[in-house]
């Protein structure tokens, strides 16, 4: 103890320079009292006991204070409760100033809620007595403006300690009205809004909306499921086989339409060819009295074209005939004068060889050696004849009065034309070649 005293007889006056000393002090103070000193000075301890009260009281304070402001979350309702005098107050959402000393606030949940899942499922008896599983989803939420007056009313879990169960008693009270087949193919919206209705009345004087419920699954029990899929079955066959039957029936009566519809084209077409053929009928009737009329004077006009070209031929035939007439009358005098030209050269000609004869007979018969000189002269250069005057004088002119009588040349000239000009002359003359 004196050390201690004497330890803080030489420490400076904290009140001297309190910012340096104090901070040095205090800690000094409170590790003497951790070990285990009890002599404190009086002004040291002091001002500390009121820092740590001051300090205490503002963590107080702001403890209290921040644990005041209450806050509430969007889609609920606090409900407030005075801890002294037992009232109720409703909070919006937001932040209140409400000491938890004094109120206690219980947030209510008041925006939609959906039961679904196992507290959904239901088991419901249809009127043929067939337990069926029914799995609910079903919207509801608390009623804020009745939520003073019920709340003391509402359970902790609403949906399944009230939604669940009011929901499993509608649906247990509507189900005994529908047949299961009925009630699996087409009414289930019917019960499902049946058993709504009726949960809806009974909720609402608990404070709960109920908005809406649906029907999920509708499970039957195995062996009724499996007499109702044999008969959906056969009910399926049935009506397989009705609509392959009204299938065949518009098949018939499609061909049936097809075929008046056919027949009514053709109809039709032949009425438009008809119509065609009667408008092309007396078209051609119309057209036909003017061809008529053409054909007519085309009939006419070749009727006088063969008139003129009859006229034409006979003029022309008349014409050849007279000129064929002047033609062959010009041929006959021509071949008249011709052969009167012709006798008067061959009287000439006669008359002619007469008189040579004569001379040549006379030159004879003065001189019978002449005639084989004169033969031989005119014979050909090719032939060499020897004539010996083996005939007699009188002989000899009695061959050449024939020759000439005949109206031959006494004696053969010498001729080297072709036998067929020989022949030409001969015809000619009238006489044979030799």
């Amino acid at each position: 103890m004196e050390s201690l005293n004497a330890h803080d007889t030489s420490e400076p006056d904290p009140e001297e320079n309190p910012r340096r000393d104090s901070p040095v002090s205090e800690r000094r103070v409170f590790e003497k009292l951790l070990r285990g000193g009890f002599h404190v000075p009086r002004r040291p301890a002091r001002r500390t006991l009121l820092v740590l009260l001051a300090f205490a009281a503002a963590v107080f304070l702001w403890r209290a204070g921040q644990g005041s402001f209450r806050a509430v979350e969007p889609g609920f309702v606090g409900v407030c409760v005075n801890r002294f005098t037992g009232s109720l107050a409703a909070l919006r959402p937001g932040t209140h100033f409400r000491p938890p000393v004094i109120y206690q606030i219980h947030p209510v949940r008041i925006s939609d809620q959906l039961l679904s899942g196992e507290a959904g499922q239901f088991q419901i008896a249809t009127k043929e007595g067939v337990i069926a599983r029914v799995t609910v989803q079903a919207r509801w939420a608390i009623d804020g403006g009745k939520l003073l007056s019920k709340w003391s009313a509402l359970p902790v879990d609403p949906a399944r300690e009230l939604v669940a169960p009011v929901l499993f008693a509608a649906f247990r009270f509507a189900s005994p009205r529908y047949e299961v087949t009925r009630l699996v193919s087409e009414k289930r919206e019917e019960l499902a809004l049946a058993a709504a209705a009726e949960a809806r009345a009974r909720l609402v004087g608990s404070g709960v909306i109920l908005k809406e419920v649906l029907i999920g699954d509708l499970i039957l029990p195995p062996e009724f499921e499996k007499g109702r899929l044999a008969m959906v079955n056969e009910i399926q066959s049935t009506e397989r086989l009705d609509v392959t039957l009204k299938r065949k029936v518009k098949e018939v009566e499609e061909t049936r339409l097809t075929a008046e519809a056919q027949k009514a084209r053709q109809v039709q077409e032949a009425e438009a060819s008809a119509a065609q053929r009667v408008i092309a009928a007396r078209g051609d009737a119309d057209a036909m009295k003017h061809v008529l009329a053409l054909k007519e004077k085309q009939i006419q006009q070749k009727r006088l074209e063969a008139q003129a070209d009859r006229q034409t031929r006979v003029e022309r035939a008349k014409a050849e005939a007279e000129a064929l007439g002047i033609q062959s009358q010009a041929e006959a005098e021509r071949r008249k004068s011709m052969a009167d030209a012709e006798a008067y050269a061959i009287r000439a000609t006669s008359l002619a060889q007469f008189e040579g004869l004569e001379r040549e007979a006379r030159l004879v018969s003065a001189h019978p050696l002449v005639i084989p000189k004169t033969f031989a002269d005119k014979l050909s250069d090719r032939v060499q004849v020897i004539l010996t005057p083996s005939i007699g004088g009188e002989a000899f002119t009695g061959e050449i009065f024939k020759r000439v009588v005949n109206g031959r040349p006494a004696v053969e000239e010498q001729d080297d034309t072709p036998r067929t000009a020989r022949a030409g002359r001969a015809a000619r003359s009238g006489s044979k070649p030799n």
